[in-house]
């Protein structure tokens, strides 16, 4: 059905393309195609605009400066060729029946005069910028690969972070994921080269985008809205990465390009603090009269993210908004070293009528992580005065790695435009030998709780007893994982020019893509039973002459105080605000670990295992399978004279998903690792088809000034985590996992009227609204179920034999939300430089941005009463905002330029993102405002092509706060990670 309905599409197309193309050959039309280059400096200007005077034929320059106007009438036409912030040109050309004209434009910028005056990098990124904006079908904002350098951001994500509707998500002072227009980074889609990324998260459709350097990059765009020929699946904006070509002044001459970084961390007691470096290194040239080029690079970094980290947590105690009881706090201070290697080859050859291209990306890194951590426990579950002390370290290393290939095709047939593209792409993440080891002190507070407290988190730590040598090792446990996908990727795209006349022309396009992607999941924990349950009796001689020789323990407890390193120093933690005693031994128990998980089920105390493989946990998180996503389309796009575009179409695109997991029944025995798991596997597959409709207008009334409007439907599908179809019974906890696959994917309705003022004097100004409303979101729900209803939950085959949950049995599923919600926005952005301005004022550089969003949305809450109520469960619902989503964002940077000098002062503003909804409006979280100033300069040497540059981020040190909707903004989370800086020489030669 789903390619029935694709063959129809494609089909009625190609029949209309027969019937068109006799004409369009009669016409023995011509081409007129060429280069936009800069007079001085011959770089590329990629969106250019050329137009044909007195028609509505014209094209843009692509990001290598090259244009071309298909389907011309022969005759003498006056080309018109306009580049914000460069001087209009005009050039007669003259095109013969059937042929083809190639011109190269050269334009010269506003504001030069004389050959030894050029545009400086941060005007030629901006102009870039402000170009590829108004020369694209969608609303989007761009980031050159001029003004990547300028900016001191450590990766791709922190660079889009500055662009309006675009926050980011991070972790150790590092933008690693981007939320666009409030919506979750699960909802974008992330390119290389127009390839779609496989996702990097396990269990959500999302993707790190830290592993890819900058400098990789000539440019980065993101979309916030869709055209027909584009994947639909995307509810937030599309992030395209580009990666550098060969471009050379001297064909035959390698140009090569050499970068050495070094940096710093000033967070207190943040090791290896100038373990810091980057070292980059490209070779690029052009053969066979410029046909033929070849783009190599490389990227080695090593970069210290350490942080101290807060974590507090709340309870209801009232339906006042002042009504919370402090539940818990947790202090982190977190080691944090990240390696990555980087590297990318870019092969393409111009053919007479097209190119062909061969793009490769790598990139591999291993984040090592010691975490070491204090709980401090209040209360939980209404009961007071708990006091119990844990003290951790775990240890993580992670690698991603991240493979993509294409080979892309465009090419001009006699009646076709052909632009056909295969792609692969691979992402695994590994954690091999994960570890965490926890040691317990209980009854620790000096002085009890009771009542209906309400504590600053500041003044828990002094009101606990920290004595190592009453806290006991509660648990050490190993965990390994392995993530991976891989997806192949064919796509096809037609186009024909179709001119009513010189007024009225369009270009026709359909197409199609074949998507087939591969996942899997393997996870693993082995660990102990819990507290108390370390005697005497559980370790055998080896044990005991590997680790505990020195080692004074009762027959039930293993005391913490030979674990506690006296060498390590945790500084003024959060400030000096919090204070942190007595750190873990990494090295015991790192060797520990080690031991205990090649010796997996060997100690046991009478004849219970206290060290044993989680056989439940491991199996009911492990998936494997596979998905087909396939569309076709048609669209147009129509110009009426030079001042209307008109984009019309249709997409039908099908997902289809066999995902195969396992359900089973957890015992008492398999709780506690003595018995096995009684599972099975299964496998479901699933398919969902939509057609999209879509339309588009950009009105240009003048010359300086134009209206666009977008209506448009795009997808979300469901998360992995959310549609493996696993079932879990647990009969010791009453609770039963049921994920749900035959969730439907999100619907989103989309909504963009944006208005551009633009000229060589005024920059780009843009101002915007967008609307979504979105059907059938996804959340996770808890449910307390009848026991008399509970079997039709249960795993089928485990039903008959089955042991009844005691107590009232929780079910957590995922559902499709039936209430619709809704985001909207306003944006703001303003891009120019004041070349106009007397010395020394024509140096300065402004980019500044602003947005404002609000969402709404109805969650479902099920719960139970506290105390002094009804004890029954109770089904309703809240509402309250999306997650994520951002009140204000807010981006500033002034740039001045003066010969060979450069500097660029920048602020990132973020307000109110709401980071964690609650049925209990006093615990629903919120980021506190942040702001964050950068500072980068360079310096160009007098050796050529020779350059110095620094920059410093964070200079304020500026920590990340979460806190709670109470009215006194009390905490729930902090990061604090200081400022760094990074000092480096490139050259280019």
């Amino acid at each position: 059905m789903m390619y029935r309905k694709i063959s129809e599409v494609l089909g009625l197309s190609a029949l209309l393309f027969w019937i068109l193309s006799g004409s369009a050959m009669a016409a023995e039309n011509g081409t007129i195609h060429g280069s936009v280059k800069d007079a001085q400096t011959t770089d590329p200007l990629p969106g250019a605009n050329v137009l044909i005077v007195g028609t509505s034929l014209g094209a843009s320059s692509d990001l290598d400066g090259r244009f071309e106007i298909r389907n011309v009438p022969p005759g003498s036409y006056t080309l018109r060729t306009t580049y914000i912030g460069y001087k209009p040109k005009q050039e007669t050309v003259n095109l013969v029946a059937g042929g083809d004209v190639s011109v190269n434009l050269e334009l010269e910028a506003v504001g030069v005069q004389g050959k030894e005056v050029v545009v400086t990098a941060q005007v030629s990124g901006q102009n870039q910028a402000i170009n590829q904006q108004l020369s694209s079908q969608q609303i989007v904002s761009v980031v050159s690969a001029a003004r990547i350098q300028e900016l001191p951001d450590a990766n791709a994500a922190e660079s889009l972070g500055r662009l309006p509707g675009v926050s980011v998500l991070r972790t150790g002072g590092e933008a690693d994921e981007v939320v666009i227009r409030g919506m979750a980074p699960r909802f974008n889609q992330v390119m290389i080269n127009g390839v779609e990324l496989a996702p990097s998260d396990p269990n959500q459709r999302s993707m790190d985008l830290s592993m890819i350097s900058s400098n990789m990059l000539k440019g980065m765009e993101v979309k916030k809205t869709v055209t027909p020929d584009m994947d639909a699946s995307v509810l937030g904006g599309v992030v395209n990465l580009e990666l550098r070509e060969a471009h050379v002044n001297s064909p035959g001459v390698p140009v090569i390009g050499l970068l050495a970084q070094g940096g710093y961390n000033a967070l207190p007691n943040a090791y290896n603090k100038l373990n810091n470096y980057k070292y980059d290194a490209s070779v690029e040239d052009r053969f066979f009269d410029e046909k033929f080029g070849v783009y190599v690079q490389a990227d080695v970094e090593r970069k210290n993210l350490a942080s101290n980290q807060l974590g507090a947590s709340y309870e209801n105690a009232g339906n006042s908004i002042t009504d919370y009881y402090t539940d818990a706090l947790n202090l982190d201070n977190i080691g944090r070293d990240r390696q990555r290697y980087d590297g990318a080859a870019v092969l393409d050859y111009r053919l007479p009528a097209g190119t062909i291209k061969l793009s490769n990306f790598l990139s591999t890194g291993t984040t090592d992580i010691e975490d070491r951590g204090q709980s401090f426990g209040i209360r939980g579950n209404g009961s007071v005065g708990l006091g119990v002390l844990n003290t951790s370290l775990a240890y993580s290393s992670s690698t991603l790695s991240v493979i993509t290939n294409a080979l892309h095709l465009q090419y001009q047939l006699p009646v076709f435009h052909v632009n056909m593209m295969l792609s692969h792409t691979y992402t695994e993440t590994k954690n091999p030998q994960d570890w965490t080891a926890t040691f317990t002190q209980g009854n620790a507070m000096i002085n009890p709780i009771s009542g209906t407290t309400q504590l600053d988190p500041r003044s828990i730590p002094p009101n606990f007893n920290d004595d190592p040598s009453q806290s006991h090792l509660q648990n050490i446990a190993n965990t390994s994982s392995f993530s991976r996908g891989r997806a192949l990727t064919a796509s096809l795209d037609l186009e024909m020019n179709l001119n009513l006349s010189d007024e009225i022309t369009s270009v026709i396009k359909f197409g199609g893509m074949d998507r087939y992607q591969t996942r899997s999941f393997d996870y693993s924990t082995t660990g102990t039973q819990g507290l108390n349950i370390l005697s005497a009796a559980s370790f055998d001689d080896s044990l005991q002459q590997h680790f505990f020789k020195s080692v004074t323990y009762t027959n039930a407890n293993i005391p913490m105080t030979p674990f506690v390193d006296p060498n390590y120093n945790y500084g003024k933690f959060l400030g000096g605000n919090y204070k942190m005693l007595y750190p873990l031994n990494y090295g015991m128990l790192s060797s520990w670990a080690s031991y205990l998980r090649q010796n997996v089920g060997k100690f046991s105390t009478n004849g219970s295992l206290f060290y044993f493989h989680d056989e439940a946990n491991s199996t009911m998180n492990n998936y494997t399978g596979h998905e087909n996503q396939s569309a076709g389309y048609v669209m147009a796009t129509i110009n009426i004279g030079p001042q209307v575009t008109l984009i019309p179409g249709v997409r039908y695109q099908s997902l289809q998903t066999t995902y195969t997991a396992s359900r089973g029944f957890q015992n008492t025995q398999s709780d506690l690792g003595s018995g096995p798991y009684n599972h099975y596997d299964t496998t479901i597959t699933e398919t969902h088809g939509f057609w999209l409709p879509d339309v588009a207008l950009q009105y240009k009334p003048l010359s300086w000034f134009d209206i666009r409007l977008s209506y448009t439907h795009t997808l979300a599908y469901p998360d992995y985590q959310a549609i493996i179809p696993v079932i879990n019974v647990s009969s010791t906890e009453a609770t039963i996992t049921y994920n749900n696959y035959e969730l439907a994917p999100s619907r989103s309705t989309n909504y963009d009227a944006f208005f551009s003022l633009y000229s060589n004097e005024i920059g780009l100004l843009t101002l915007g609204g967008f609307l979504k409303q979105i059907d059938n979101l996804i959340f996770q729900e808890q449910i307390y179920i009848n026991a008399s209803n509970i079997f039709k939950y249960f795993p089928p085959g485990f039903i008959s034999n089955a042991t009844l949950p005691s107590g009232t049995p929780q079910l957590t599923t995922f559902v499709n939300d039936s209430n619709r919600a809704t985001d909207y926005g306003l944006e703001f952005d303003w891009e120019t430089h004041f070349w106009y301005l007397p010395q020394p004022f024509n140096g300065l550089v402004l980019n500044v941005n602003y947005t404002h969003v609000f969402s709404e949305e109805k969650y479902p809450y099920v719960g139970i009463p506290t105390t002094g109520r009804s004890r029954v469960p109770f089904d309703t619902s809240y509402t309250t905002r999306l997650l994520y989503q951002p009140d204000n964002i807010a981006n500033l940077s002034i740039g001045y330029d003066y010969k060979g000098f450069s500097i660029r002062v920048s602020m990132i503003y973020q307000d109110n993102i709401f980071s964690g909804p609650n049925y209990w409006p006093q615990l629903r979280t919120t980021t506190a405002a942040y702001t964050r100033w950068d500072i980068s300069a360079k310096q160009d040497l007098p050796w050529h092509g020779l350059q110095l540059y620094g920059d410093i981020s964070n200079l304020n040190s500026e920590d990340d706060i979460q806190v709670i909707q109470a009215p006194t903004g009390v905490p729930q989370a902090q990061q604090s990670y200081g400022m760094t800086g990074d000092l480096g020489l490139r050259i280019r030669f």
